[in-house]
């Protein structure tokens, strides 16, 4: 059951790559609230390719990054255009 949504907004530092290409590095704090009982997602309104923390996680739209969460966290995203980014705490009991 998904609890809540949290947008991750402006600020975004972008990079041109090239040939329509962008990355966006943003930072964000793991949610203090977060307990052992709950999932955290990265999910993009498009396939993109992601890393978190300097771990590539691949290419896709949804990523379950509990896992890689640090008090401060940096992600980076490469992509044409970013679109919606979206941090979606979800539980599992």
């Amino acid at each position: 059951m998904k609890l809540h949504t949290i947008r991750l907004g402006e600020p975004w530092e972008r990079t041109d790559l090239g040939g329509g290409h962008t990355r966006h590095r943003r930072r964000f704090g793991r949610p203090r609230t977060l307990d052992a009982t709950e999932r955290l997602w990265l999910v993009c309104d498009r396939p993109v390719a992601v890393v978190l923390n300097g771990v590539e996680l691949g290419a896709c739209e949804r990523f379950d990054i509990t896992d890689h969460l640090q008090p401060r966290n940096e992600l980076v995203i490469e992509a044409g255009e970013l679109g919606a980014v979206v941090l979606e705490v979800w539980t599992v009991a």
